[in-house]
């Protein structure tokens, strides 16, 4: 994920209040963002981190973000597109080496390519094969959020999962076994779900589902996701020498300088790139989400306040 917090000049954006709609209430915000989402994995594939993606941005644009998605061509599907609320999608023509991952995905991804069972899930398809179990055990080495896990126990499944990433803060600790990511902790961690299943100690299934459902919404997720935008719009943008800097210092002396080099060539290599085509060449898409979307209806600021004061009236 990324965004961009200054105007075309290079000058800070202004102030802009906007109308974000949550059930009755509503909320005003003064600085927006621009958010760029990259992923191999969008639709019209399905999975976890495609739906992730999909409402996570619905819920960005509804607070009165300005968001684009960037991923790769499906089939026919190339170019621009434009999803529910003006959400604007990029499919570039990036060759597809394996299961929908491009080559920089697949040759980080090398070694956790982790037995396919019953191979790609629909959406609507996971409910009925979850509660078809008791245990849930996920053996990830690497993960961001894993929303598989609380979709499991949403289920009512146990979970049993490797403690890497952000998994230990996703599901509290009466409701996940967390192991280390090796054959022993995770043998270790599924004994001891056996176990509970066993003497009947495990929360039956409703009352499972009946927490996780309060855990997460996605309106939640954007508003978290967005106070992280904020703090990082409010850090200084080091210049090129400061970042090679930090690079070596935090990296160590050898690493440092390869990451810095890799840096540097990444640096001209954009240059280079801008050179070849010039920004007055490429064709300007229409801003479909934004606080100047084409999709966004604009309100007078002095009907704003007004509405903003009866709100809080109401509150």
């Amino acid at each position: 994920m990324a965004y961009r917090r200054r105007g075309r000049h290079g000058h800070p954006r202004s102030a802009t209040r906007y109308r974000a709609g949550r059930g009755n209430l509503y909320t005003f915000r003064t600085r927006t963002h621009n958010i760029c989402m990259v992923s191999d994995f969008f639709y019209p594939n399905m999975g976890g981190v495609e739906s992730h993606i999909y409402q996570l941005s619905q819920c960005l644009i509804e607070r009165g973000h300005k968001v684009v998605i960037v991923t790769h061509a499906y089939g026919n599907r190339k170019g621009i597109r434009y999803l529910t609320n003006g959400l604007k999608v990029y499919y570039l023509p990036l060759k597809v080496m394996y299961n929908q991952s491009t080559a920089t995905t697949l040759f980080h991804s090398l070694p956790l390519l982790r037995v396919r069972l019953l191979g790609a899930l629909e959406h609507k398809d996971v409910r009925n094969v979850l509660v078809q179990g008791h245990i849930f055990l996920n053996t990830s080495l690497t993960e961001a959020f894993c929303m598989a896990i609380v979709e499991a126990a949403s289920c009512g499944l146990q979970v049993v999962s490797t403690k890497v990433g952000g998994i230990p803060e996703v599901l509290p600790e009466n409701l996940i076994i967390l192991c280390e990511p090796s054959v022993k902790s995770l043998c270790e961690g599924l004994e001891k779900a056996i176990s509970q299943l066993k003497s009947g100690t495990l929360p039956a299934p409703e009352n499972l589902h009946n927490i996780v459902k309060t855990f997460y919404t996605w309106r939640n997720v954007a508003e978290r996701t967005e106070k992280v935008y904020d703090r990082v719009a409010g850090e200084a943008v080091l210049p090129m020498d400061r970042r090679l800097d930090r690079l070596i210092s935090h990296c160590g002396p050898v690493t440092g300088c390869i990451f810095a080099l890799l840096a540097v060539f990444n640096f001209l290599f954009l240059i280079f790139l801008r050179w070849m085509t010039p920004d007055s060449v490429i064709d300007v898409a229409i801003d479909a989400t934004g606080p100047k979307g084409a999709w966004t209806h604009q309100y007078p600021y002095s009907k704003k306040r007004g509405e903003n004061n009866e709100i809080c009236k109401i509150r």
